[in-house]
């Protein structure tokens, strides 16, 4: 593909991209991805620790896994990931958040797979002592350009959530879809971007959007 004659594409992603707002604990699944047509397993694995005690004492912890199987011909696909991160410093805990999330989609077409997923997590910060999602829905292949890749997923997803502090569940239906998209104009440039809507079906006013943007 021209890379010249994609504007109008690259026009309308970055207007999406810069228009939204950040709410809420939505992960950016998408980024995680690995970007490799390989089939079988592939995966990495983290672990940082650092801590000190004199006068005053300190830990940090981050981990985290990332693990992809694909089946031959890229028919199948499945994702587990987990996340975990604390940081306290004389007993007080400035950071304590850890979720986990598998998801398998099936190809169904040249441009559609079905998509199943669910995820675990918790955030005492944001005072999520709970969250549970589940959902399923297609995700569309928009482009089939080598250096244009731009996705769309609609799924429904049921979210159970609990308050870190008051006793209060929330048991909430939503329309979760993402858009995203990668541009290569150059093998040493990437522009990627992806944005999550989430309202309600009860309410379409209560809703989320997240937008994640990197341009090296």
């Amino acid at each position: 593909m021209n890379f010249l004659k994609s504007w109008r594409y690259l026009g309308i992603a970055i207007l999406i991209a810069f228009s939204s707002s950040i709410k809420a604990q939505i992960v950016n699944i998408e980024r995680l991805r690995i970007p490799d047509d390989s089939t079988g397993w592939l995966g990495t694995a983290r672990l940082n620790f650092s801590g000190s005690r004199s006068t005053k004492s300190y830990i940090a912890l981050s981990t985290g896994t990332l693990l992809e199987y694909k089946s031959k011909k890229n028919k199948d696909l499945w994702l587990f990931i987990t996340d975990f991160n604390l940081v306290s410093a004389e007993g007080e805990k400035f950071s304590n958040s850890g979720w986990g999330h598998i998801r398998y989609n099936h190809k169904l077409g040249k441009a559609i797979r079905w998509e199943i997923f669910s995820q675990l997590q918790y955030n005492k910060l944001t005072k999520i002592k709970q969250r549970a999602i589940a959902g399923t829905g297609p995700r569309f292949k928009l482009t089939q350009y080598d250096d244009a890749h731009f996705y769309l997923g609609v799924a429904y997803m049921f979210e159970y959530e609990e308050d870190a502090e008051v006793f209060l569940v929330h048991r909430d239906s939503r329309l979760s879809s993402y858009f995203t998209f990668t541009l290569s104009p150059e093998e040493t440039v990437t522009f990627t971007s992806t944005t999550y809507g989430q309202p309600l079906f009860a309410d379409f006013k209560d809703y989320r959007v997240s937008n994640e943007t990197s341009f090296p």
